[in-house]
């Protein structure tokens, strides 16, 4: 059969509220909806991919009328957009007597897809690679399938990206090499979803897949990038051999640190940037959060990357059980005498998956479960002590101190004076030359965070309303 003969599909990950600080600096796709997009365009079927974030608006009736076949991938806080899309294409499709077919997966989906079952017709719960033409062909006909997690990443297509509308835009590029997390924090809901056994693409296959990735920054899209040193080691070796001079990022632990020659190497295979899961600076919660480090731990890991001249983008999580109202000022206090590039504050969220969901869901601590709200940055429990306004504001507070214009003023003059050293020494590479984004960032974050202030008046207003309840001693 030709292949406009074939049904039309498109993939969509929708966007969520206006709500991420970072939302402007950086648009990374989930890669769910590539891989599948990539699978079925192998087998013949005529397919697309869009992404609302990097379309810079939502789907119109015109793209979806066309669509035989809607796949959606949603994670909690675009699942209610998810819906809305899914309700829309098939309004859209009945009003021109057409059949219509929509199908969702993503983690919100694989955690609790009681909640999306009205609003489709297939709903896969897990890794969809392995099964997804048999659904598409209408082999598969559940409601709810139940995929098998893929043991065989190297068996994965390379990522065709020209399927995604307006990927031009597109400043970094994301790569997969590997699943699933041997840890298990509490507040993180990747182990039920990909499991704590650690699956991985053999290094050379991961060397194939980036070096055909021309002039872009690459992000190592890996929950933990070193999990397995020693295989991530042979990758770095075959990146230096390749002569692999792109700038690239990873999520990583502060373990690797222990291994000051790894990290080393990391910056010498041209790593710039890693994102690290510092979460606090209270012992306590992390202990609650299962995290396993110290704040020893931490103050290491930030001395070494910044002693190795990569960039840190360090991560805490605020509202644990054990965090009382002066954690505000010593995180943010913590993440400028250390020296930070750039921080992302999150309020602790109750992620469905996580055990934290399920114990304040028990604990009827929940204050709603409109998801638009659980993306890390609206406060959606009731705190132990402190009110829910009081950690909102406190987030708030932590955001303006690191992101004001005085610091950008200082951040930019020091790296000025980097890059003028680094010229005369004649010492640098394109992946090694210091950078002005995190001024930048500084420079702009303040009127984002003023952006979302705005936006949020009325979210902010609630909190605000709530009973002054403690919890404290409960």
């Amino acid at each position: 059969m030709r292949k406009n003969d074939k049904k039309k599909i498109l993939f969509v990950e929708p966007r969520g509220t206006h709500s991420n600080v970072f939302d402007k600096s950086m648009t990374i796709p989930l890669l769910g909806p590539l891989y599948l997009a990539t699978i079925a365009e192998q087998a013949g079927y005529d397919v697309s991919v869009i992404n609302e974030n990097i379309l810079g608006r939502k789907i119109s009736p015109e793209e979806l009328v066309s669509i035989d076949i809607l796949g959606l991938s949603c994670i909690t806080a675009t699942v209610n957009r998810g819906k809305e899309i899914a309700s829309e294409y098939r309004k859209i499709r009945k009003a021109n007597d057409l059949k219509s077919r929509a199908i969702i997966g993503g983690i919100h989906a694989s955690m609790i897809p009681g909640d999306v079952e009205p609003y489709f017709d297939q709903i896969i719960v897990g890794e969809a690679e392995n099964i997804i033409i048999d659904v598409l062909s209408g082999k598969i006909k559940d409601k709810i399938v139940y995929a098998p997690r893929n043991n065989n990443l190297d068996g994965l297509p390379f990522l065709n990206f020209n399927l995604l509308k307006d990927s031009e835009k597109m400043n970094v590029f994301s790569i997969m090499t590997s699943r699933g997390c041997p840890y298990n924090c509490n507040f993180c809901s990747v182990t039920k979803m990909f499991g704590r056994e650690y699956r991985t693409q053999s290094p050379q296959r991961v060397i194939d897949e980036i070096s055909r990735y021309k002039n872009v920054v690459i992000f190592f899209s890996d929950d933990h990038f070193a999990a397995n040193i020693k295989r991530t080691d042979q990758m770095l070796d075959l990146m230096i051999e390749a002569g692999f001079n792109k700038p690239w990022s990873a999520q990583v632990r502060t373990e690797v640190t222990k291994k000051p020659k790894f990290v080393a190497k990391m910056k010498k295979a041209g790593c710039i940037t890693v994102y690290v899961g510092l979460e606090s600076i209270n012992p306590q919660s992390l202990k609650e959060m299962n995290k396993n480090q110290s704040l020893e731990d931490i103050e290491r890991t930030i001395k070494i990357f910044h002693d190795n001249g990569i960039k840190i983008h360090g991560m805490f999580i605020l509202g644990n059980d054990s965090d009382t109202k002066d954690v505000f000022k010593r995180t943010s206090d913590f993440s400028i005498k250390t020296g930070l590039d750039y921080v992302q504050y999150c309020i602790l969220t109750p992620l469905p998956g996580s055990k934290t969901y399920s114990q304040f869901e028990k604990e009827g601590r929940l204050l709603h479960k409109k998801w638009d709200f659980y993306d890390g940055l609206h406060v959606v429990f009731r705190p132990k002590n402190m009110t829910a306004d009081e950690l909102q504001r406190g987030t708030i507070r932590c955001f303006q101190d690191f992101y004001s214009f005085p610091r950008a003023i200082k951040c930019a003059l020091n790296t000025t004076f980097n890059i003028a050293t680094t010229t005369i020494q004649k010492t640098y590479t394109r992946a090694h030359f210091p950078s002005l984004r995190p001024a930048l960032m500084r420079l702009v974050g303040r009127t984002i965070i003023n952006n979302w202030i705005d936006y949020n008046k009325a979210y902010l207003k609630y909190l605000s309303s709530l009973p002054n309840i403690s919890l404290e001693g409960s």
